[in-house]
């Protein structure tokens, strides 16, 4: 069944801009993949999932799980699913994200496919690592989240993450950010922060 996923993250001062510069073009990645629909970047994560080592799909699924989590990839954006414990910093967001479909991992260690859909709605049900998307298919989603089986049970995802998605930062809604336009930053501002800003 569909449900409302809202999820935690905390950005550091020293690492991220301010939201109203941070939120120009929505949570944006460093430096995505060069693919950018959720199937594609589907396709995307099933290669890099399929080079790890293991003999299963659940040990290749956790490797690279385990990557993710240890080394912060600039075409990654993690998150938490539980409040509690998650990583609190300068910058605290919620995100959350409607009509949400939850998928185990299927296939072959081979033949990585979208497993069966599950109906989990909240972290303490999860088991094991998991795909989360706002559709019921991969075609129809605009998200794609790959959900790792740990204490925060975190999701990383691998896209821009829109406005309409953030509900707060430090208990301020986008609206009240105060959100700057391009047009507005300096011409230093807009070198600085270009990995940031779309166009």
């Amino acid at each position: 069944m569909p449900t409302t996923l809202t999820v935690y993250r905390g950005e550091k001062s020293a690492w991220w801009p301010e939201p109203s510069i941070r939120l120009i073009s929505g949570m944006t990645l460093y430096q995505p993949w060069p693919v950018n629909t959720p199937l594609s970047l589907w396709n995307k994560l099933k290669q890099e999932v399929s080079r790890q080592v293991g003999f299963t799909v659940d040990k290749k699924v956790a490797a690279y799980a385990q990557f993710l989590r240890s080394s912060g990839q600039p075409y990654a954006l993690s998150t938490a699913w539980t409040e509690t414990g998650s990583f609190t910093s300068d910058f605290n967001y919620v995100i959350e994200i409607p009509n949400v479909h939850i998928f185990y991992w299927g296939g072959t260690k081979d033949n990585l496919e979208l497993g069966e859909q599950v109906n989990i709605s909240s972290p303490s049900q999860v088991t094991k690592d998991f795909i989360v998307l706002n559709a019921s298919t991969l075609a129809a989603s605009t998200i794609l989240g790959f959900g790792h089986n740990t204490g925060t049970k975190e999701i990383t995802f691998f896209h821009d993450m829109p406005i309409k998605f953030i509900s707060s930062c430090n208990n301020k809604t986008p609206a009240e950010l105060k959100i700057k336009k391009v047009q507005d930053l300096s011409f230093e501002e807009k070198i600085k922060y270009s990995k940031f800003i779309r166009r």
